[in-house]
Order: C-alpha cells, then sequence, then structure tokens
C-alpha cells in the first residue's frame, strides 16, 4: 500500500525524544497537524455541497448528463465525509502507541506513533501509522527483541524492536505513558471496560492482544472459526478483522462483498452502530431466517421440492 511505502521510505534520523516534556511537545505538534487536516476536510465537504447546488441550478433532474454529474459529486461528498470522521477521530485522541527499532539493512533508528487512523502532515509524510498497518502488528505482537513484520506482496521484513511504549491521552492531555513488553497492563484496560461498550470498541483497539491479534490479520483467503463463551470478544475481534481486511485488502475486498449473520436483529443492529467507529461502511447483514430463506430461494427447484403445510395436529406430533 501507499501509506506503507512511505513508511519505509521516510528516514527517521531523530528519534522523538523519551522525557514526559519532550512527549508532551510531540503530542501537541501531532494535534496541530490533526487540526488543519480536519480543517482542510471541513472546507473540501463545504465546496462539495456548494457543487451539488450548481449541478441541481444547472440540470434539470431528468438529464442524463446532469444526472452522471450528480453521482459523481455525490460518492465524492460521502468519501469526503467518512474522511472527515476519521480525522474527527485522529483529532480526539491521536495514538495510543509508539516502537522504536532497528531495521538492519539502514544506519539509523526508525520511530513510529501508532493510532486509531493514520495521521499526515502537509507534505504526505505519515507522523502516525493506521493500528492497522502491517508495521503496528509489531506492536501488539513482540516483544523487544528481534522480530519480523509481513507486507503483502512485499514480503517479510526483520527488525530489532528496540522500545515499545504505550500512552494514556484525554481531552489533548497527555496523563500517563509507560514502556512495557506487555501492550495494555490491568490498570489501562481496567479503564477501558468501565466506559460504555460502544467507547470501549474505539479504546479496545490500544488493548488488542496478540491471540486477538493474529486472529484480527489472518489471511481472509483461508476459513477461520472462533470458539469463545459469551463475552469473550468474539463480535468485538471479528468486527477488527473486517475492518483490517478492507485496509489492507481494499484492491479484493469491498464493504459490500461482507454479510454479517447474526442471531437476532438486535445484535446486528448494535454491530451496524458501531463499525463506522472502526471505519467501515455499508457491510450488510441478515438474521440466520433471514439467510436461510434466501438459500432456498437461491437453491429453489419447482420440480424437485414442493411446500408443505403443517397443521395445529401435526406440530403437536413434531
Amino acid at each position: 500500500m501507499e501509506e506503507e511505502k512511505l513508511e519505509r521510505s521516510i528516514r527517521k534520523s531523530e528519534i522523538p525524544g523519551l522525557t514526559r516534556e519532550e512527549e508532551e511537545a510531540q503530542l501537541a505538534k501531532v494535534i496541530g497537524i490533526a487540526e488543519q487536516n480536519l480543517e482542510q476536510a471541513k472546507a473540501d465537504i463545504r465546496l462539495a455541497n456548494e457543487d451539488l447546488a450548481d449541478l441541481m441550478e444547472t440540470y434539470d433532474a431528468k438529464e442524463a448528463e446532469g444526472l452522471a454529474l450528480w453521482n459523481n459529486a455525490t460518492a465524492k461528498l460521502n468519501a469526503y465525509q467518512h474522511g472527515m470522521a476519521r480525522l474527527e477521530k485522529a483529532r480526539k485522541k491521536p495514538y495510543f502507541g509508539r516502537i522504536d527499532f532497528q531495521d538492519p539493512r539502514l544506519s539509523f533508528l526508525e520511530s513510529y506513533y501508532i493510532g486509531r487512523v493514520g495521521i499526515s502532515d502537509e507534505k504526505a509524510e505519515p507522523v502516525v501509522l493506521d493500528w492497522r498497518a502491517p508495521i503496528s502488528s509489531v506492536y501488539y505482537e513482540n516483544s523487544t527483541g528481534p522480530c519480523s513484520y509481513t507486507v503483502s506482496s512485499e514480503g517479510t521484513f526483520s527488525i530489532d524492536l528496540k522500545r515499545k511504549r504505550t500512552y494514556e491521552i484525554e481531552n489533548d492531555h497527555l496523563k500517563d505513558f509507560f514502556d512495557s513488553d506487555v501492550v495494555a497492563n490491568d490498570e489501562l484496560l481496567t479503564k477501558y471496560l468501565a466506559k460504555n461498550k460502544k467507547a470501549v470498541l474505539g479504546e479496545i483497539i490500544a488493548t488488542i492482544q496478540q491471540e486477538q491479534n493474529l486472529i484480527i490479520r489472518r489471511s481472509p483467503k483461508t476459513n477461520l472459526i472462533v470458539q469463545g463463551v459469551a463475552g469473550s470478544g468474539k463480535t468485538t475481534v471479528a468486527m477488527h478483522r473486517i475492518s483490517y481486511i478492507l485496509y489492507n485488502y481494499e484492491e479484493d475486498f469491498r464493504p459490500e462483498d461482507f454479510y454479517i449473520i447474526g442471531s437476532n436483529r438486535i445484535l446486528l443492529n448494535y454491530i451496524t452502530s458501531v463499525l463506522p467507529e472502526l471505519d467501515v461502511y455499508g457491510i450488510r447483514q441478515m438474521t440466520m431466517e433471514q439467510l436461510f430463506i434466501r438459500l432456498l430461494y437461491e437453491d429453489w427447484d419447482e420440480e424437485k421440492y414442493m411446500v408443505h403445510t403443517i397443521d395445529a395436529r401435526m406440530r403437536k406430533t413434531a
């Protein structure tokens, strides 16, 4: 992906400092960039709305040319709106982690911050990596020392992980940070789980454990069954997996290629209401009953099958 190529091409000759003062300065810098990006997104949306208004004045509703231009302008506006939603997440909490490492092919250390979404400066150089980026897997899966990460279609890269740092940021303020081989300690995880469930979905990106990360990042070209007791996080991991696949395999999968099958409409409504928090839009859903009806409809052969009505007496003996 373009972002991954950028991340490997930028020389990090100066590693951001390790003291609290230096970390606070870095946070302020990143917040400033995120704020600029958000303002630009708002300007783009204003222009897109103006274009739509101009089209309404110029073309009749039934004109083919006008309709085509309208559809293109509407698609552009939707993309801008989804982009602004991502930028709002970045502005609210820019990052939660950081990795410092040595690539054996280079003579200098590299350092990257990791957040819910990627943040780039005006030169399109990444200052925060998206949690779904291939190299971000190092933060979730590895202890300090020699390790590797894989980039689809490019191969596996070996690095020496020097530091893994976790941050607690709230209201643009750096509340705490710590260096650890464990992504989330009990205290940090407890704070996240104390929040309401919709908030937890966004926060849990910062606390994904190694076993969960392996499930989320497994190739989408293999079948996968995840078993667990009620409340163990299966649904949450599944939603993160969809987000990961759409980010890393955008040329192979589109949102409309996915179906979420749930036991009831309440569960499905919950899932689809929080998927946008993971930058996922347009996923289709159905209950098990709807799935069976669809399968029957697609495979129905009137010469082979027939509908047999069951009356009340037959139900009692069934």
